[in-house]
């Protein structure tokens, strides 16, 4: 059986977003950070995440897949490309009710905990899971669904905006695999889940 793997970037304050749905600032994220997390990446070839989220990344890192990035965007490392690389290689599943299957992604419109089961059960490598709160909740609440979760740190805190765990309606019980600091500030933690019981 495959395993499901959240990856987020939060603040010391567990907030993911600004109260407008904006990223915040600073970003402590370089190529340090990239090269590191391309490790788990490598292990992957399912990335399942939110509309929003997939109308926000996936089209810049298709660009920087295909060499067209502007002149005036921040400079791209060698483990930005690698990351690009492989996400163009992955199979997109995006949760939405408005978006349309196409040759790039596969749309979940369903019961999200139940399809994602099914991609479980198929063969196959890692799937990382992306997605906001609203859609975090009921799936962390899904008995043996989620595996591990890997959660970015970043120094700041924003005073309003979604936290990582908002909607939470069950108890999470956590064993700490392996925890990373960078010059940056960030902090990576990957975490496995204990199942119940």
């Amino acid at each position: 059986m495959r395993r499901i793997a959240v990856h987020m970037q939060t603040t010391v304050n567990n907030r993911i977003a600004t109260a407008d749905g904006g990223f915040w600032e600073p970003f402590a994220w370089g190529e340090e950070e990239m090269g590191y997390l391309n490790r788990f990446v490598r292990a992957a070839d399912t990335w399942a995440l939110s509309r929003k989220l997939y109308e926000a990344i996936v089209p810049w890192w298709d660009t920087v897949a295909k060499g067209e990035v502007p002149d005036d965007a921040p400079a791209i490392t060698a483990a930005d490309r690698e990351f690009a690389t492989m996400l163009a290689n992955m199979t997109k599943v995006v949760f939405s009710r408005t978006l349309r299957p196409a040759d790039d992604r596969v749309v979940i419109s369903g019961d999200i905990a139940d399809e994602l089961a099914a991609l479980k059960r198929q063969p196959g490598k890692t799937i990382l899971l992306s997605c906001g709160p609203a859609t975090l909740a009921p799936l962390a609440g899904t008995p043996g669904l989620i595996d591990e979760y890997l959660i970015g740190v970043h120094p700041a805190a924003i005073g309003t905006g979604p936290q990582l765990f908002d909607g939470l309606s069950t108890d999470l019980s956590l064993r700490l695999l392996e925890a990373k600091a960078f010059d940056a500030g960030c902090v990576l933690l990957r975490y496995e889940v204990i199942p119940p019981g």
